[in-house]
């Protein structure tokens, strides 16, 4: 049986969706877990995200292996009231389905996906000023986040097919979402220095943010992130950790970084999937929790032997800082771009010229640190 589309306004529908409405079809939702942890039971996992505290709620434990340890070095003792809490579940492991307005209207979604999904993949009827909600057509992933209530729904049909990068970094539509109501930016960059403070590795995929920062694990520098990490400006440029994720990019990156081959979590799967590691696991002593940021590094593959540092403009570190965050983070707008402009005028900004002798990067950036 076919759902009914009447039910569900489209984009170019006379029918009008207000604010109450949103109320209801959260609060549906949020039915949807409470019926889950009923059957399944519940867990609860608490993080320190920059200087807020998370509660995750998980129905059943189905998602509590593919969800956690991006997060497990920012745990933290259970606290009576977190800031921000976030009830995960899924069909498979819990033995039950959605509320049926709301399974039907996944099932259009999936059906007529242009029509109902926004181009940040929001809901286009559902999505306002309260209320967040997003569907990743694909791995059908529904988030929702109730803005005044700082409570937030996260639901897959089956945890067993949550993809890898979801695991690597999970629940980034949410946090996004919550973090830039709250004076702290989620970006894609890298982040590596000392307690003291460190550098911001900057740039599109590809260019050289990863190998960066895994360069850094053998030396005196410690680890923040190699892809996502919260940022904020007020009073000074600070970054926060967010995932202890490393990811390494094919046969090249696992030769460059030998030592880290036997750490790798999904190594069945390489031939679909970026080989991925957890380094809380491994090297808890090289992660950090955040540190402040000092300078804007841009990495630049050369193909020559040594590493440089050549300074550069708040506006070419922007232009390599802003349009991957925007593009890849869902609800990544404005606010976002005048934070990330504010930190770019904020510190110095150099480009980070990549040598083939991998040794040479944590000396660059250690000295350049030191001279700070």
């Amino acid at each position: 049986m076919q759902p009914n589309l009447a039910l569900f306004p489209q984009s170019n529908s006379n029918l009008s969706i207000n604010e109450s409405d949103r109320l209801n079809y959260f609060q549906l939702i949020y039915e949807g877990f409470q019926r889950a942890a009923q059957g399944a039971g519940l867990t609860e996992h608490f993080y320190m995200i920059g200087s807020y505290t998370l509660c995750l709620r998980f129905a059943g434990s189905g998602l509590v292996p593919q969800i956690t340890p991006a997060l497990s070095h920012l745990a933290i003792k259970p606290t009576e009231n977190p800031d921000l809490t976030i009830c995960l579940w899924d069909n498979a492991s819990t033995g039950t389905q959605l509320p049926l307005l709301i399974g039907s209207l996944v099932e259009l979604i999936q059906l007529h996906w242009t029509d109902y999904l926004g181009s940040r993949r929001e809901i286009k009827a559902y999505d306002g000023d309260r209320i967040r909600t997003n569907f990743h057509i694909g791995p059908n992933i529904l988030s929702v986040l109730d803005r005044q209530q700082n409570l937030a729904c996260y639901w897959i049909d089956d945890a067993q097919n949550i993809p890898y990068w979801e695991k690597g970094s999970p629940l980034q539509t949410i946090l996004n979402w919550w973090t830039s109501d709250h004076q702290h930016q989620y970006i894609h960059a890298g982040a590596v220095g000392t307690p003291a403070g460190g550098v911001l590795l900057a740039g599109k995929g590809g260019s050289g943010k990863s190998s960066t920062a895994l360069a850094c694990i053998n030396s005196p520098l410690v680890y923040a992130s190699d892809d996502y990490c919260l940022v904020s400006t007020d009073p000074k440029p600070y970054v926060y950790s967010l995932y202890n994720t490393a990811k390494l990019k094919g046969q090249a990156d696992l030769e460059r970084f030998p030592q880290l081959a036997p750490l790798v979590n999904n190594v069945e799967r390489l031939g679909l999937e970026k080989a991925m590691l957890f380094l809380h696991q491994h090297h808890p002593e090289k992660i950090v929790r955040g540190f402040p940021i000092k300078a804007v590094l841009i990495p630049q593959v050369t193909g020559k032997l040594d590493t440089h540092l050549r300074q550069t403009t708040a506006g070419t570190a922007l232009r390599a800082l802003a349009p991957s965050t925007i593009f890849q983070l869902a609800g990544s707008g404005q606010t976002a771009f005048q934070i990330m402009s504010s930190l770019v005028k904020q510190v110095p900004n150099y480009a980070l010229e990549l040598g083939t002798d991998m040794a040479q990067i944590p000396d660059v950036i250690l000295r350049l640190l030191s001279q700070i």
